[in-house]
């Protein structure tokens, strides 16, 4: 057996005798709330898993026994089944094991039943391990890793900072790739330079991928200004490092091809010549396995895009900051002169205040369509301050069925009304309500005058 640790990982035991040892404490140089140790300190219970797991000893045993656990459709476990299971471990190292896992939380154990069962932190544990079982991470798939970790963040309901956090980490892989290729580029170490441009073309068809699929997650983002800034640099570096790697596929492709030309001396017409002399089972095996020339690259719609990108110029998505404010100025409106309502209304107080009179010198005045606007506004000033509106003006109205001959000023003839103070009352007025009410006729004083 081994009894070793796992390489890379050291577990709490080791820390405390570490720190014991050399007597070390990191000190903070900011209050621990300005810290990511608050949101570390939430996590550990679930991070402590991994550790009990992996950083004490036996670590691979665990291991290996808690996926063939994970990996078998049963709810709960007697340690008989166990052992029955993992029979590639002796029943008394089962047991030890068996034990080791309880005590660090992953496994459960129910008396009444006397049979274990897997803690829902154990399944993650298990399946993240299972996960990870590989002998080291290709970084041609870091980015989709990454995608991963997202979705992963999100499904334990990880705060959004954890699930934004792989995002900023593809950024950076994208941006270390336009550094790879502009540093291979002055070595003109081609090979490399291949090699690299190839692998940036798939970290740059990851990371689209990444952004459609997380489209619904960034879009909880849209309100913070630091995610523009970096939404922004994210697509600019997909249009920058996939052009970039296109046109570096496609120099050294024709490169080689020009050097293949070059060293077989071969055109078309000798091709001609070599198919009319060669029977059909010498030309299956000369075409045998061939692939597509070098030269032939498929058009990348990143590189047309990043091109039609180029060409319109468009601007950095990035917020600007919002104009300076400018002092208004506030002019008074225009004076568009008396209210020819207001008017109306003042002549007729007026001429209520100097006991009554005809309104005939006032309305007829200057031509017809002096003396309509004037007999309008007599008509709107009444409505608006006499008995109809709202009352303010002192003076009553009496109008008469009967016409008053004018015959001036473009006037003929005008409707004859009466103006009289406010509770005043006309001889010809008076004398009709009282023919209403059958009393006799009595003579007052009236003013007569020609209404239009």
């Amino acid at each position: 057996m081994h009894d070793d640790l796992t390489p890379g990982v050291t577990g709490a035991t080791f820390d405390a005798a570490l720190e014991s040892a050399e007597g070390w404490e990191p000190r903070l140089a900011v209050p621990e709330s300005l810290t990511p140790l608050p949101a570390v300190d939430r996590a550990l219970p679930v991070l402590g898993l991994f550790a009990s797991l992996l950083g004490r000893r036996h670590a691979r045993y665990k291991v290996a026994l808690l996926g063939q656990i994970a990996r078998e459709p049963r709810a709960r476990w007697k340690i008989r089944e166990i052992q029955e299971a993992v029979a590639w471990l002796e029943p008394g190292s089962v047991t030890r094991l068996v034990s080791d896992l309880r005590a660090a939380g992953l496994l459960l154990y129910d008396p009444a039943l006397d049979a274990y069962r897997l803690s829902h932190e154990a399944r993650v544990v298990a399946a993240v391990c299972s996960a990870l079982a590989v002998p080291e991470i290709s970084y041609g798939r870091i980015i989709r890793i990454l995608a991963s970790a997202m979705a992963l963040a999100q499904a334990t309901g990880a705060p959004e900072e954890a699930a934004y956090a792989p995002f900023l980490s593809a950024i950076a892989v994208l941006e270390a790739d336009r550094q790879e290729l502009r540093r291979l580029i002055d070595d003109r170490s081609e090979q490399a330079l291949l090699e690299a441009a190839e692998l940036a073309r798939l970290h740059v068809a990851d990371m689209q991928e990444l952004l459609e699929e997380q489209a619904e997650t960034f879009a909880r983002f849209h309100a913070d200004p630091r995610y523009l800034e970096h939404d922004q640099r994210a697509h600019t570096l997909i249009a920058r490092v996939g052009r970039l790697a296109t046109e570096v596929v496609a120099a050294l492709s024709e490169r080689a091809e020009e050097l293949m030309r070059g060293g077989l001396r071969f055109d078309r017409q000798d091709l001609r010549e070599l198919v009319a002399g060669t029977d059909p089972v010498g030309l299956a095996a000369i075409v045998s396995g061939a692939s597509a020339p070098p030269s032939v690259a498929p058009i990348d719609p990143v590189a047309a895009f990043a091109a039609l990108d180029g060409y319109l110029g468009r601007a950095d998505r990035v917020p600007g900051d919002l104009p300076d404010p400018e002092a208004l100025s506030v002019e008074p409106p225009p004076d568009t002169g008396p209210d020819d309502f207001e008017v109306a209304a003042e002549a007729l107080a007026d001429l209520a205040a100097r006991g009554g009179g005809p309104l005939t010198g006032w309305v007829v005045g200057g031509d017809w369509p002096a003396a309509v606007a004037r007999h309008s506004a007599v008509v709107e000033a009444w409505a608006r301050h006499g008995p109809p509106g709202d009352g303010r003006l002192a003076a009553d109205l009496d109008a008469r069925p009967d016409l008053e001959t004018v015959n001036r000023e473009g006037v003929a003839h005008l409707s004859r009304t009466l103006v009289v103070p406010r509770g005043g009352e006309t001889v010809a007025s008076g004398a009709a309500a009282r023919r209403r009410i059958g009393k006799p006729v009595t003579t007052g004083t009236a003013v007569e005058h020609g209404s239009a």
